[in-house]
């Protein structure tokens, strides 16, 4: 029976994750067995996580020349095997519960729009934003960003937080043996893992294999061979796992609950996103909430990257467009952004190429006429029923906003893909 959406923990701990990992997907009655019995979860023996590096091309705009500059941005993703999901999956089910329970329907419900059941988009939440900003302005709207968010929870303060949301003064066994797997969690890269193991990208990607490796070949291959790192620091949790998302929410809760009060006091809108931080207020307000940003996240133990600070005074419009939730806002319209775009056109252009040099044919047809319906799917509005892509994206930007200015941002979209997949 596939589960769309958990409503116990044990639903969530048998939720179906098709990826391949070091050890097999568990058998509902194993899984049963291991996450509901809090001493089994004291005793298990996590596995590493295995890492992959997710590339994002940014481009960005050089402040003296104007012209585009491209990065790459790495962020590695790591992911628990089977097992140890399902405690993680488990386990979150659990401190989310309690976590909104703890925030019930305070203001700070509203306030923390990560990571959380909402049934809103960003777009919707990007769009309360602008219009809070078109109803109280004159006002400044400053955003800030976490250097290296969640390689930087500090591990005593998470457990701190971790035994307040149960409300013990410790943690109990199985919590803390969840709690250690991460702080202290190893892992591997997965490319070394496959070279060392001789196992294709193809394997991976087409399951043909139940596992990466056998429990010997573990032992002789993955850590004997050196592939394991431990992480060394007092702080930091995986990017990727289950629960790591709520850990984030928990940890900043002291910081929400005294930004949001604080906020308020001055008549102020304040909303967070992972560790990006929106703070709206009125303009004689503003270093005092730089101030108080930089003080509450310290106390924290976490840095402010003081270069992506941005402030927008919006009187009532702004020079400098504020960026939120991947939707730019100046007073006077909502757009995209050009990176977002940029990307998208990127993207595409690389997909049909790789398709158009295909030089297999079936019979007298070329492989990349029967495949333009896969890229008609791909980046056009015309999407398989139940399926999205950022086109389609931009429709409901569009009808979400009203805007205008995103339509004319992608009106020679049409035109670009013709003329790519053009005989």
């Amino acid at each position: 029976m596939k589960i769309l959406k958990p409503t116990t923990a044990l639903q969530a701990a048998l939720l179906s994750r098709s990826y391949i990992h070091f050890d097999r997907r568990l058998t509902t009655k194993a899984c049963k067995a291991l996450v509901e019995s809090p001493e089994a979860v004291r005793k298990h023996a996590f596995l590493p996580f295995l890492q992959q590096d997710i590339v994002r091309l940014r481009i960005k705009r050089d402040a003296t020349t104007g012209e585009p500059v491209k990065k790459h941005k790495i962020r590695p993703i790591k992911y628990a095997s089977h097992a140890d999901s399902a405690i993680y999956a488990y386990y979150n089910f659990i401190l989310s519960q309690l976590y909104e329970e703890r925030i019930g329907d305070s203001e700070l419900a509203e306030a923390v729009i990560a990571f959380r059941a909402l049934g809103k988009s960003n777009i919707d939440l990007a769009q309360q934003a602008f219009h809070w900003i078109a109803e109280n302005r004159p006002c400044t709207a400053l955003g800030f960003d976490v250097e290296d968010f969640f390689g930087s929870l500090d591990h005593g303060t998470l457990k701190q937080s971790w035994a307040s949301l149960l409300s013990t003064s410790a943690l109990p066994p199985d919590h803390y043996a969840v709690y250690k797997s991460l702080t202290r969690h190893a892992s591997v890269r997965l490319d070394r893992a496959r070279l060392e193991l001789g196992i294709s990208r193809t394997a991976m990607k087409k399951r043909r294999i139940e596992r990466i490796c056998s429990p010997e070949e573990f032992r002789e291959k993955i850590r004997a061979g050196g592939l394991i790192s431990v992480n060394p620091a007092k702080a930091g949790v995986p990017q990727g796992s289950p629960i790591s998302a709520l850990l984030s929410n928990i940890y900043m809760m002291p910081f929400d609950q005294r930004m949001l009060a604080e906020t308020k006091a001055v008549g102020g809108f304040y909303r967070r996103y992972c560790d990006d931080i929106l703070v709206v207020v009125p303009t004689e307000h503003v270093s005092t909430v730089k101030g108080l940003v930089a003080t509450e996240l310290s106390a924290l133990k976490l840095k402010l990257q003081e270069s992506k600070t941005l402030e927008c005074t919006f009187a009532p419009t702004s020079s400098k467009p504020l960026q939120y939730l991947g939707l730019l806002f100046d007073g006077a319209q909502i757009t995209l952004r050009s990176a977002g775009i940029a990307r998208f056109n990127a993207r595409m252009r690389r997909g049909v190429k790789s398709f158009r040099n295909s030089k297999k044919y079936d019979g007298q047809t070329p492989i990349f006429y029967q495949r333009r319906k896969v890229l008609i799917h791909r980046y056009t509005e015309n999407v398989k029923p139940g399926e999205r892509n950022f086109t389609t994206y931009v429709k409901r930007a569009v009808k979400a906003t009203g805007s205008e200015a995103i339509k004319r941002q992608l009106r020679r979209h049409g035109r670009r893909f013709a003329k790519l997949v053009k005989d």
